[in-house]
């Protein structure tokens, strides 16, 4: 995948758009792990993957079976995009079981129409989590019955999902294929935004993929929904507006870390909030090392004016007091009280480091600024010359130490 995704990188181009895949569902193989491998090296390329069209209710209990997103979906530094119904009224009688009997035998996916609720997950989205227990899809976009462009070259009577009469140029199709497309648009907006007010020049893969999981929406649909994250829809449907158009008194805040972490290391932010008039939603990503598990573990904290602490994900079913399967993590708080929070980032483990982050804060914030770092590690005193009077040092010497001291 290298030589796809550099052949991207070196054009410019900072955002890419994968509706393809298969293998293994769950499994983190060789593909997924040269995604990783390659945007660990490129940390400000945001790829995109298709998270799969194998969701089904093939025992009829239903319920979407779990663990079907495929490679290279089952990546950590990548967004998977799952789907969503759209709402076409002129396909109101086309339903899944009518489509796919064997994968939707039984209520309420059999009878259920494919695009009449835009609240609820296409039944044929792939679901998570992955093997190791890590969250999949991250979000869901519109999936079903989707106007498309249509390839010149193909038959001339293939409609694909349905035929649009007023041009050959185009017809419906559906699919995470077409999920991942619209997601990929809504990051370029998200980009530009970040880049033009946020004042971040170059934002990286795992502050965008912050953004976009921050301003998404929790779907109620026909899977319940876990508060914070589920199989079904991730952290939910993306909302383009929630980031770059929210509803005052509501302000986005975009953070670069500043301080990349070792094992035992902290970075904390001081946030204010002016009233208690809303939710405080706080995502932080990062881009982990290559391999099947969690390798550099931040952890998300997250400490009320009162001094009530959160955890990241905790919010999770089943989840321990730290996340430690995820590069993920998020806390939405309701109605957050008026008065100083403090956001703290804590690298428990970190082999391959150190380990920089990304943060989102979205709330009626009104100012977010870093509290305290970590003292540097000491330097080891350099060994004086056994001459009586040592040189007089060149320009050249002062500019090499003040290097070294920016670079702690």
């Amino acid at each position: 995948l290298e030589t796809l995704f550099s052949f991207a990188y070196t054009k410019g181009a900072r955002i890419h758009s994968n509706s393809w895949g298969g293998g293994n569902p769950g499994e983190y193989d060789e593909q997924s792990r040269q995604l990783d491998s390659f945007v660990w090296k490129k940390k400000d390329f945001c790829i995109l993957v298709a998270a799969g069209n194998d969701g089904t209710d093939s025992d009829g209990d239903g319920t979407i079976n779990p663990m079907s997103v495929t490679s290279p979906g089952t990546a950590k530094n990548c967004i998977t995009v799952g789907a969503s119904e759209n709402k076409r009224p002129d396909f109101n009688n086309e339903r899944y079981g009518d489509w796919w009997p064997g994968d939707y035998p039984a209520a309420p996916y059999k009878t259920d129409p494919m695009a009449d609720k835009p609240t609820q997950v296409a039944a044929f989205s792939s679901r998570g989590p992955t093997r190791d227990n890590r969250i999949k899809p991250e979000v869901v976009a519109p999936g079903t019955f989707i106007l498309s462009t249509r390839s010149s070259m193909i038959a001339p009577n293939n409609t694909a999902w349905a035929a649009f009469p007023p041009s050959k140029k185009y017809f419906y199709m559906g699919g995470t294929s077409m999920a991942t497309p619209l997601t990929a648009g809504a990051m370029g907006i998200i980009r530009e935004y970040i880049r033009t007010i946020g004042k971040i020049a170059n934002p990286t893969a795992a502050l965008l993929k912050a953004a976009v999981i921050a301003g998404a929406v929790k779907l109620p649909g026909l899977s319940p929904a876990a508060e914070a994250a589920d199989n079904h829809q991730g952290f939910g449907c993306v909302n383009v507006d929630n980031i770059v158009a929210p509803k005052s008194p509501v302000k986005v805040h975009f953070i670069e870390s500043t301080k990349s972490l070792s094992t035992g290391e902290s970075f904390s932010y001081s946030v204010r909030i002016k009233s208690k008039t809303g939710n405080l939603k706080v995502v932080m990503a990062y881009t982990d090392y290559p391999g099947s598990a969690l390798v550099n573990n931040l952890n998300l904290i997250v400490t009320s004016p009162t001094n009530k602490k959160t955890t990241g994900n905790s919010s999770l079913e089943n989840s321990a007091a730290f996340d430690s399967n995820n590069n993920v993590e998020i806390l939405n708080i309701a109605k957050a009280a008026a008065g100083t929070w403090k956001i703290e980032i804590v690298a428990a483990n970190i082999p391959q480091g150190p380990q920089d982050f990304a943060l989102v804060i979205i709330g009626n914030v009104s100012s977010v600024a870093p509290t305290k770092k970590n003292p540097p590690p000491k330097k080891t005193p350099k060994k004086k010359s056994a001459a009586k009077s040592a040189p007089k040092k060149s320009r050249k010497d002062d500019d090499d130490e003040d290097d070294d001291d920016d670079e702690d």
